[in-house]
């Protein structure tokens, strides 16, 4: 995360400081004073407002046009309810501490959200979103995240899958304030090809941005069992707190996504919503993926465990 503003001062770990909120109001152009700390997303509500949403509109219903197989609701509520249950046993891993050799704690927790996401990827789901939402420019983030602070139905489903309100403020702000890391993340055609530069891609091996996202988020959680376990001397229990919030936070932008197509299956949601929800679930596993590798994958030596506690 060496690009753009760096983020890391204004990451929230569940909580929303002053500064985080400030800085969050102010990118969408609010002018906020007085104790900002603690706010709920219907605070938010009150200081954000919207804007038109037509051209919201517009992406949702191309991107359900665009769809190549029809979603599965029954599949995919099962496994959203499966999901909640991995979010459900964080607390378990928290206590665990590093896992033992060969456990599959944290792998576990990703099998409901494997099974969504290769529904999604069968139905062509990745491939119209990446085809008809825009990347991850400052200024979609900013527009999405107007709209989504103003679904009423956000509070309910974040808290479904075990986020209190100021962990849903935070997910909502983390979005923002690190929206120019996440616009380093671009949509596969935009890439150069590998027979006009060197580090060029070849494309048919490169998955839709969404996908690569979701994906992402989910291989990095399951190599954390023996990531953990080959550094258990140089992991602090800071390192493993800031983890599982940013593990928490991937799985929580997965349900989001999860819970989209759910709905657009029962034919049960705004499309403009549905854009946004898109938009913003997989800003938040791109968000937290990227800080799992500072917090976690990447132990420097002002951040391990120490010397001391290794010879004891």
């Amino acid at each position: 995360m060496a690009y753009g503003t760096d983020p890391r001062d204004r990451y929230s770990y569940g909580e929303v400081s002053d500064s985080d909120r400030r800085e969050f109001l102010k990118a969408l152009g609010v002018i906020a004073g007085g104790s900002v700390a603690g706010a709920t997303l219907n605070d938010l509500r009150q200081n954000v407002s919207t804007e038109t949403t037509s051209g919201l509109a517009e992406m949702g219903t191309a991107l359900q046009d665009g769809l190549t197989g029809t979603l599965d609701a029954a599949l995919l509520s099962e496994q959203l309810a499966a999901l909640t249950e991995s979010v459900e046993s964080l607390p378990e891993l928290e206590a665990m501490g590093v896992p033992d050799a060969g456990a599959e704690a944290y792998q576990s927790l990703t099998t409901p959200a494997w099974e969504i996401n290769d529904h999604l990827a069968e139905v062509g789901f990745f491939a119209s979103a990446e085809e008809t939402l825009p990347a991850f420019t400052p200024d979609h983030i900013e527009t999405t995240t107007r709209q989504l602070v103003h679904i009423d139905g956000l509070p309910a489903t974040l808290s479904e899958v075990g986020f209190a309100e100021r962990e849903q403020t935070a997910l909502v702000v983390n979005i923002v304030n690190a929206r120019e890391q996440l616009s380093w993340w671009m949509a596969t055609p935009d890439y150069p090809p590998a027979d006009a530069v060197d580090d060029g891609v070849v494309y048919e091996y490169v998955a839709p941005l969404h996908q690569r996202a979701a994906e992402g988020a989910l291989l990095w959680t399951d190599g954390l069992d023996h990531y953990l376990w080959q550094r258990e001397p140089l992991v602090t229990g800071e390192m493993i707190d800031r983890g599982l919030w940013d593990v928490k936070s991937m799985l929580g932008g997965y349900y989001l996504l999860g819970s989209a197509a759910r709905d657009l299956a029962a034919e049960d949601i705004a499309d403009d919503h549905l854009t946004t929800l898109t938009t913003a679930s997989t800003a938040l596993m791109i968000i937290s993926q990227e800080f799992l590798i500072t917090d976690v994958i990447r132990i420097t030596d002002d951040k391990r465990a120490p010397r001391s506690a290794v010879s004891n």
